[in-house]
């Protein structure tokens, strides 16, 4: 008997990241049933970010609470949609997913599964099986892409810059932009701290870029609690530059994507401007690249296995100069 697909649901708590990690996976299902509604569940933690992903129809938030009252009080009442599919969106078995998933009630209910009796509860199991160096969105497009060994540049995490919300904010993008620059986002925000550079780091590192070029414009992102940070790295940099904070989802994707390249660490940003297939230097310490690296042809990675400030200066001014476009970086000219 074949199944009528006409409607899907999709479960992916957890912030950014994980949210883009199901890109691949949500775009193979709207390329296999382009008719079918989809549907995501989300948390709190990524629920700006859902309003651009155009690949899903209608979404739900997860609100904040007891884990299980609120699956409960989000999943139930969805059972009278009658989901053809309902998919737990991680790269692992998790019981609340397997709980959740029997809630929905849909016809057929995918995730992995272990021996845990909770994943009884699932109707169509992928038993679990853990491989290493495999990167997270291959595990979870492998739910519905069983065959694939990697991620097909056609399912590439992908957000849509062209959407009206994004663009919209190209003219106050614009202010904290040069024209002719080489405009290089940094953040000094990051919940990893082994994954950020220090300031001092951050002023040396983008002041010798700066002595061998004219014009080098940096754009420092900080959340609210590091604007002094903030302003005081602006003081120690020798070139022009701007600071941001948060001024909304839209604002921030249409900067991410104005920019030249991002010099960042690991972490949610770097996913995003994956998304958007921007160049970028990211730092890595600790995560494992293989798992939760980038899926992008336009980044690049420098790794310590302990703390990114200790990546030699030298490499990051180096894969920096790759990035820039052609005659994007004005060498300075020569004098006697």
């Amino acid at each position: 008997m074949i199944l009528l697909v006409k409607k899907i649901l999709v479960i992916r708590r957890n912030g950014f990241g994980d949210l883009i990690a199901t890109l691949p996976m949500l775009q193979a299902l709207r390329k296999k049933y382009p008719e079918a509604q989809i549907t995501l569940i989300g948390s709190f933690r990524g629920r700006k970010l859902i309003p651009y992903i155009d690949i899903i129809d209608q979404y739900y938030l997860i609100p904040k609470g007891n884990k299980y009252l609120q699956i409960i009080r989000t999943c139930l009442p969805l059972r009278k949609q009658k989901y053809d599919i309902a998919i737990s969106a991680k790269a692992g078995p998790q019981k609340l997913m397997n709980f959740a998933l029997w809630l929905v009630g849909a016809k057929q209910r995918i995730a992995y599964t272990d021996n845990h009796w909770s994943s009884k509860l699932i109707n169509n199991p992928y038993p679990y099986t853990r491989h290493e160096n495999q990167h997270t969105a291959l595990r979870i497009l492998q739910l519905v892409k069983p065959s694939h060994k990697k991620i097909p540049k056609n399912l590439y995490p992908r957000i849509n810059s062209n959407q009206s919300q994004i663009k919209n904010h190209q003219k106050e993008v614009a202010l904290l932009l040069k024209p002719d620059h080489f405009n290089i986002f940094i953040s000094i925000s990051n919940n990893r701290t082994t994954s950020t550079l220090k300031n001092s780091n951050y002023s040396s590192t983008l002041n010798d870029l700066k002595s061998q070029y004219n014009n080098l414009h940096v754009v420092i992102f900080h959340l609210s609690h590091d604007i002094d940070k903030a302003k005081a790295l602006k003081n120690q940099l020798h070139c022009t530059s701007e600071t941001i904070t948060n001024k909304g989802m839209g604002h921030f994707l249409c900067l991410l994507n104005e920019v030249d390249t991002l010099l960042i660490g690991d972490g949610g940003l770097m996913h995003l401007a994956a998304s958007l297939n921007k160049p970028q230097l990211v730092l890595f310490a600790k995560t494992p690249i293989a798992e939760w690296g980038p899926i992008s042809d336009n980044a690049q990675i420098l790794e310590d296995d302990t703390d990114v400030n200790n990546i030699s200066k030298k490499e990051i001014v180096d894969r920096l100069k790759r990035l820039a476009k052609p005659n994007k970086l004005l060498p300075k000219p020569f004098t006697f």
